[in-house]
């Protein structure tokens, strides 16, 4: 039997909320080694792209970047990447993530060695200017503490080879804010503690923001004004402006660990799955107070409102089950027992459709009787599903693959390969395109959903997890 807790009266709600706030957090946020590892450090993510096809293919090593702070003090990065302009032409990759004291920052040193020129079949080497490789960039920028920040370099390879035999890397820098629009997709990386912003008209990186420990679930505000991150490290929710690209708020979840988020359709409740506590949070997105908690079943974890029929849906992993939440009474008002170890869940069609990891199928719940109507089998072991367009859904697998699911006629239309572990999906329909985000291979597949290719692949941070964008 489920359970339902609701707090009380708003004042005596308040009182109640500060004590256990306060008690909370000098139980749960000890300083970790981590944490004063990082003390007083911001997180710098450095992006390196060629926007260009150049007539040549140029190669060159980075073995090591450094950075100079306005004491003149450098500060050594370890980076180690090897650079080639035939395949970076008109894409970005990530050169390096790493930490820098907080402060102000003048000069960016790169150490350049093994540079080649491949033109017309030939190989020439290329010699550089400075003594041991080292190439320099002036760049003024400031760090702060407990902040993400990025920066991007356009490479032009067609004015890098001075005297045709000397390289010297044309590079134009730029510090992240410059470029932010309002066409943009938000993507969080547990290990990087961080949420990545990229601009989805472009498919490129456009800026980094630092949200509190191990980001899992991420959703945007129907008026997409907001973005709410849940924070499993840290038991908490960041509440970032869209406007200013950071966090404004954080709410406090008392020590349940959150790890995916849902709204309801106005904006105003949103819902938080614990899978270490077995409910989830409801949320006042107006005060941005916990004003209570439902018990599920074992182990929640996707979450979806159909907020037509005041209902909301919860995937219980370790119960193999979907629990029917009603938001007016905010209680379980009924369970439907699926397949094994069920991931995902959307609405499709007036349909719920609910991955089973560990028995290769989906789920079909008819709504609103809520009985499992049929199943749909599947070769490979499903995760994560979107609805998609032209009546498909697309269903992200444990074997690389993402699935093209025809339901009415439950067959299966396409395969496609992306990257290593693909976990959230989410579709621009507008551009008829579809993010996947690949948790090992730190990245994004993007696919064109018109020739069913993967059209590009973005780098993110460090084990990506949930993403987010904001409808048009």
């Amino acid at each position: 039997m489920s359970k339902t807790i609701v707090v009380k009266p708003l004042k005596f709600r308040l009182i109640m909320l500060v004590l256990a706030a306060v008690s909370i957090q000098a139980c749960i946020f000890e300083p970790t080694s981590m944490d004063l590892q990082l003390a007083n450090k911001g997180q710098v993510f450095f992006y390196l792209s060629c926007p260009q096809k150049p007539t040549f293919d140029i190669s060159f090593s980075i073995s090591g970047m450094s950075l100079m702070n306005k004491e003149g003090e450098w500060i050594d990065v370890a980076v180690d990447k090897r650079i080639h302009s035939a395949g970076l032409a008109q894409n970005q990759i990530k050169l390096q993530e790493f930490y820098l004291p907080a402060g102000k920052y003048e000069r960016i040193k790169w150490t350049i060695s093994e540079t080649n020129l491949k033109k017309d079949g030939k190989i020439f080497s290329l010699a550089t200017p400075q003594p041991g490789g080292n190439h320099f960039f002036d760049m003024e920028f400031s760090v702060f503490s407990g902040e993400s920040f990025a920066i991007f370099a356009d490479w032009n390879p067609e004015e890098s080879v001075f005297d045709k035999y000397l390289f010297k890397p044309k590079m134009t820098l730029r510090k992240q804010g410059i470029e932010i629009k309002n066409i943009l997709l938000y993507v969080t990386n547990s290990d990087s503690n961080c949420v990545t912003v990229i601009d989805r008209q472009h498919d490129r990186v456009v800026a980094a923001i630092a949200v509190n420990q191990s980001p899992m679930g991420i959703v945007a505000s129907p008026d997409g004004n907001k973005i709410y991150v849940a924070n499993s490290g840290s038991n908490n929710i960041s509440v970032i402006d869209t406007g200013l690209n950071r966090v404004i708020n954080t709410i406090g979840n008392f020590g349940y660990s959150p790890a995916e988020l849902a709204l309801s359709g106005d904006g105003l409740t949103l819902y938080a799955t614990n899978p270490n506590s077995n409910n989830i949070s409801v949320i006042d997105t107006l005060s941005n107070i916990v004003t209570g908690w439902i018990y599920v079943g074992n182990d929640p974890a996707d979450i979806v409102v159909d907020q037509d029929r005041c209902k909301v849906y919860v995937v219980n992993k370790a119960s193999n089950s979907v629990s029917i939440v009603n938001v007016n009474t905010s209680a379980v008002e009924n369970t439907v027992p699926v397949g094994f170890n069920p991931t995902g869940v959307a609405i499709h069609q007036d349909k719920l459709y609910v991955t089973n990891a560990d028995s290769n199928s989906i789920s079909v719940i008819d709504i609103p009787s809520y009985l499992v109507t049929k199943t749909i089998s599947l070769s490979q072991k499903p995760m994560w599903l979107v609805s998609g367009l032209s009546k498909r859904i697309y269903v992200s697998c444990a074997d690389n693959e993402v699935s093209f699911i025809y339901p009415s006629m439950d067959m299966t239309t396409r395969n496609i390969s992306v990257g290593d572990l693909p976990s959230q999906m989410a579709v621009d329909s507008f551009r008829k395109k579809l993010y996947v985000v690949n948790t090992m291979s730190e990245d994004l597949s993007v696919i064109d959903l018109a020739t069913k290719r993967v059209k590009t692949v973005i780098q993110v941070g460090r084990r990506p997890h949930g993403i987010a964008l904001i409808e048009e």
